[in-house]
């Protein structure tokens, strides 16, 4: 969170286009037009750690426990702006790849339900 984005991917802007998405990672061909995966579980590692290096910022939901936090923050892979204009996705990779899209039902369909289907999620800036 708050960190610089250093690759965006205009999905839907050829050549880039995510190919695939399952349990471990999305394949994806980048704005250059090479084909690039993020580890999911990576992202979930960077995640946990985000948090546990910023757990004096952050606030529980009310009535959620800190086990519920840790399982929570175990399964979630970055954070998402799906109102924003763009809406955009970004994981917590190394290289901070930020998906972005034409408009809100795309950010659903072609990743966020998919991700969702694989018991991965992302935290809502907005």
């Amino acid at each position: 969170m708050g960190s610089h984005v250093q690759e965006v991917i205009r999905v839907g802007d050829p050549p880039s286009r995510i190919l695939h998405i399952d349990r471990a990672s999305i394949e994806y061909i980048d704005m250059s037009g090479q084909k690039q995966s993020i580890d999911l579980e990576e992202c979930a590692r960077n995640w946990v750690r985000w948090c546990d290096d910023h757990i004096l910022d952050l606030i529980l939901v009310s009535g959620a426990s800190k086990a519920d936090a840790d399982a929570w923050n175990a399964r979630c892979v970055g954070e998402r702006g799906a109102l924003s204009d763009p809406p955009w996705v970004q994981f917590m990779n190394e290289r901070n790849t930020r998906f972005e899209f034409s408009h809100y039902e795309a950010v659903y369909t072609e990743l966020l339900g998919l991700l969702l289907k694989m018991g991965w999620h992302t935290f809502d800036t907005e």
